[in-house]
């Protein structure tokens, strides 16, 4: 008998009552029946149930089994469709089968057994197809993702690349020791922003593209080295980190580096309100199950009407656009968390600052 938390839910369209009553009476047990005597009352039915299988007699007043299954392709495709029919004659039943995009048919008087049998390799075939539609959503999505990433990186590649081109004709020109210090530093400037749009464009690679590989991971020597990497770039902010707990964690080393990066390096770019010194702080806890990070800043905030976009590709904001942001940092955060089972939340408040937490379950087999 079928585990009662895995019932198949099925619908029989039939417009003889004794024909749904044997239904019923044979199969309840050990699937979630749903009856309707016509094609009108299995469509007002079907606003309010999702059944994996769907039969129908061919032979119904005003709509047959065939047309049924037809308007039912064009609103849902998910349900196995099971035809039972009275038709002997093979091509006449392939005709049938073809119009309506059915899956099986059975022919009438069904046999208990045969029909058994035919509903559980109809579930497989529905979780199949659910599964195939899933897939092929995620393929479109991501292709989409792609062509829009393509076309942004190229033309963010080419704008330090064009600056920097017109700043060496311009120190070509210039005579002044001082000003062509100031125009290589203009120079050095593209550089970094150039080898930003590079590096994210890798993470972005690597993330969607290498296999999950759980390693013991420093987390305290990790985030160290992060801080090291942005200090030069940013002097006058101060970065405290206070670090509790396990010393490793067990996790994919390269999208936590990506979630951490990405999180520390927008609290030091946005934590910043004027020219004065400021400060950030880091505090992560690391447990046998979970690794936690916060992340503050109290700097520009972010506005609640911002927050819901934030993850999105190429989000920049219109009020705080920064130069040298790519609009994917977070967005790659979303997508690196995700692929190694932690979650990422934000609070905000505009002019005040902002606090990111990073949940990441420690993986140690």
């Amino acid at each position: 008998m079928t585990n009662p938390k895995s019932k198949i839910s099925i619908l029989y369209v039939d417009d003889e009552v004794h024909n749904l009553s044997a239904f019923k009476a044979s199969f309840r047990r050990d699937h979630d029946v749903h009856l309707a005597n016509s094609a009108n009352e299995a469509f007002t039915l079907l606003e309010t149930i999702s059944p994996q299988i769907i039969i129908a007699d061919q032979r119904m007043p005003e709509v047959t089994g065939v047309e049924f299954f037809e308007r039912l392709h064009a609103k849902n495709p998910d349900p196995i469709r099971i035809l039972l029919t009275a038709y002997t004659s093979s091509q006449t039943v392939i005709e049938a089968v073809n119009k309506g995009q059915i899956d099986k048919y059975l022919v009438k008087p069904w046999n208990n057994d045969l029909m058994q049998s035919t509903l559980q390799t109809g579930f497989s075939m529905y979780e199949a197809r659910v599964a195939l539609r899933v897939k092929n959503e995620e393929l479109r999505r991501t292709n989409s993702e792609l062509n829009r990433f393509v076309y942004s990186v190229s033309h963010d590649l080419r704008a330090p690349l064009m600056s920097m081109l017109g700043l060496i004709n311009l120190a070509k020109l210039e005579k002044e020791i001082d000003s062509q210090v100031q125009l290589f530093e203009l120079m050095e400037k593209s550089v970094i922003k150039m080898d930003n749009y590079i590096q994210t464009t890798l993470d972005y690679y690597r993330n969607f593209k290498s296999e999950i590989s759980i390693e013991a991971v420093q987390v305290e020597v990790l985030i160290n080295d992060i801080i090291d990497s942005l200090k030069s770039y940013h002097p006058k902010c101060k970065i405290n980190f206070i670090h509790t707990g396990a010393k490793e964690l067990y996790s994919d080393r390269m999208r936590l580096k990506i979630c951490l990066s990405n999180i520390i390096s927008n609290a030091v770019k946005y934590g910043r309100k004027n020219s004065d010194p400021y400060e950030i702080n880091i505090q992560t806890n690391l447990t046998e199950e979970v690794y936690s990070v916060d992340v503050e800043d109290f700097g520009i905030g972010i506005s609640e009407a911002e927050l819901p976009k934030i993850y999105d590709m190429f989000y920049r904001s219109p009020k705080n656009k920064d130069s040298k942001s790519t609009g994917l940092g977070l967005y790659l955060v979303k997508e690196a968390i995700h692929r190694i089972k932690g979650q990422v939340t934000v609070d905000s408040v505009l002019g005040k600052g902002t606090r990111f937490k990073l949940t990441i379950p420690n993986q140690k087999k």
